[in-house]
């Protein structure tokens, strides 16, 4: 995942941040000058320019650390608001987008064909009974980082909930991703989550469907979630096409 705190967002915030200190200081320190020499031209003084430089440096300094700490609030409560939007859209435990965030993304794509599979680890309870919750925590994560390391920079990686997980791409070839999701689970069924005990097999079955046209995402989901039924009622450790 990339770094939430380093976002455009933030930059353009410092940039705006810079501008109006700028004006702000200026304006401060323009104001006051103004103001003592129309003053020396009403009253006149004795030490013109000792007064015209404390009239420069005061509102200077004052006002530099004034908006100084402004502009530090400011950023403060915006990378507090980008983490807070970063954990609403994100599964605290793999790091990959959350439910929410999988649905927000398939909407972007409503004009576009997407190819979508719904994965799920089987056997699930067995591994948490074998390797109680932390152990099941740790097959969580395996599987999720298997699935960011093979697929192609682009695609949609979920978790959805519980051991499920969802897979999607914006493309009309469904051939290519079934071949690309065929040998993603090839390649979690020869490569072990190893464990304080020793190495521990693991496997996934996955439901696949292509969007028709005008599907909504959720029907779409549910049709990749039928064949995904299928799967399992077919043995697991397979993949079966929707419908």
């Amino acid at each position: 995942m990339p770094n939430r705190l380093a976002s455009p967002a933030s930059t353009a915030l410092r940039r705006r941040l810079r501008r109006t200190g700028a004006l702000v200081v200026g304006g401060s320190v323009l104001a006051s000058v103004a103001f003592t020499h129309l003053s020396f031209i009403a009253f006149g003084t004795v030490d013109y320019a000792g007064t015209m430089v404390a009239a420069t440096v005061i509102p200077l300094v004052v006002a530099s650390l004034a908006f100084g700490w402004i502009a530090a609030l400011t950023l403060r409560l915006d990378a507090s608001r980008r983490e807070l939007e970063w954990l609403a859209m994100t599964d605290p435990l793999t790091g990959l987008a959350n439910r929410r965030a999988a649905l927000a993304r398939l909407g972007d794509w409503s004009d576009t064909p997407i190819a979508l599979a719904i994965a799920d680890i089987d056997f699930f309870k067995r591994v948490n009974d074998r390797l109680g919750h932390d152990g099941g925590d740790a097959s969580l994560v395996h599987f999720a980082k298997m699935l960011t390391r093979l697929l192609p920079e682009g695609w949609l990686i979920a978790r959805i909930g519980g051991e499920e997980f969802l897979i999607a791409a914006p493309t009309p070839d469904f051939a290519s991703f079934a071949a690309r999701i065929e040998a993603l689970r090839v390649s979690v069924a020869e490569t072990p989550l190893i464990t304080p005990a020793g190495p521990y097999q693991l496997t996934a079955s996955f439901g696949l469907a292509a969007r028709g046209s005008g599907e909504a995402p959720d029907r779409l989901i549910t049709r990749a979630d039928t064949a995904l039924y299928a799967a399992k009622q077919a043995g697991r450790n397979r993949t079966e096409r929707a419908a």
